[in-house]
Formats: C-alpha cells, sequence, structure tokens
C-alpha cells in the first residue's frame, strides 16, 4: 500500500465515465519538448494517493516509442525513505493542447490537465485531474519565489480551485 501512496499527478478515476461539469480548461500553444524535464511539487490539495509523502518530484522523458516516460519520487516521512515509481503517460488529444492521460497502473490511464504555464520559460505549472477536486503547483526548483506562489493562488482560485486547505512542500505542513 506504502509504495502507491505517493503517486504524483496520479488520480484513480475511472477513465470512462463522463467528463465532470468542472472540467479544466487546458493551455494553448503546449510544447511538449519544453514541458520534458524534472518538475518540483510546490503545494497540493491533499489526496489519498499521496499519502506521508512529501518532497515529491516528477521527471518526463519521451521514450522511442513515443510513449512518455514519468519517474515520481517522494520522500516518505512515515518509514522515512525516498519512494520511486515508474509510469507512463501520453498526450490526451492535440499536441498543442496541455492535457496528458498518465498510468502507473499498466493500462489504466487518469487524466493530467495543464490548466496555467509560464508560456516563456515554462518554469512553473498548475495541473490538476479531471476535474478541479485536486490541483498542483509544480516548478522547475524546489523553492518557488513567495510572490510568484502567491499570484499562482491567486490564479488557482479565480480558476475555481479550492485553495483554502493545502499541503505545501518541505516537511508536508498545512499553511
Amino acid at each position: 500500500m506504502c509504495k502507491n501512496c505517493f503517486l504524483f499527478f496520479v488520480m484513480l478515476i475511472a477513465g470512462c465515465a463522463p467528463a465532470p461539469k468542472d472540467t479544466p480548461v487546458v493551455v494553448d500553444d503546449f510544447h511538449l519538448e519544453r514541458f520534458l524535464g524534472t518538475w518540483h511539487e510546490i503545494v497540493r490539495t491533499d489526496n489519498v494517493f499521496q499519502r506521508n509523502v512529501d518532497r515529491v518530484s516528477a521527471n518526463y522523458s519521451v521514450e522511442e516509442d513515443g510513449y512518455i516516460t514519468v519517474v515520481n519520487k517522494a520522500y516518505d516521512v512515515k518509514i522515512h525513505r525516498w519512494r520511486v515509481r515508474t509510469g507512463r503517460a501520453m498526450l490526451a488529444g492535440r499536441r498543442d493542447k496541455g492535457a496528458l492521460k498518465m498510468s502507473f497502473y499498466g493500462n489504466f490511464y487518469s487524466q493530467c490537465n495543464i490548466v496555467a504555464l509560464d508560456m516563456e520559460h515554462y518554469s512553473w505549472a498548475l495541473l490538476c485531474g479531471r476535474d478541479k477536486s485536486m490541483f498542483w503547483i509544480v516548478s522547475r526548483r524546489p523553492e518557488i519565489d513567495p510572490a510568484l506562489l502567491k499570484r499562482l493562488l491567486a490564479k488557482a482560485d479565480s480558476l475555481g480551485f479550492d485553495t483554502s486547505k493545502l499541503l505545501y512542500a518541505g516537511y508536508g505542513s498545512k499553511r
């Protein structure tokens, strides 16, 4: 059970279920090759798939078969050791839209939507699942400028995300 509790970007939602009414709008003019590399979780909504983990990162790379390999790494604060999990992803539609389908469990894919992105430098992103119940702010660096974080939280709030109960990277504390 613990090996599955830190899955970054993983929302176990049935892929054949109808889209919810609050389906997020993803970014346009998305460039996968610029999104590749390592992202660090800065803040997230609490979710069952990431219980007892902190300092989460995900590394994205494209394989020869066109699939995207996603390597998630997280520190399990309960057992005091790093956990690593590898999954696969693919674009979930047009190449220029910020939508991915990810799987850490065989052929079971869940949605990862990029709803806000630093289009100039690809240095930060706001991600969510197929609806607005879970979201993440991620950055290329483990830390983010407090003023930028404040702006991103305001952006998340304006997009309809619940920013009242968040977990921040570092020690898993709520702010």
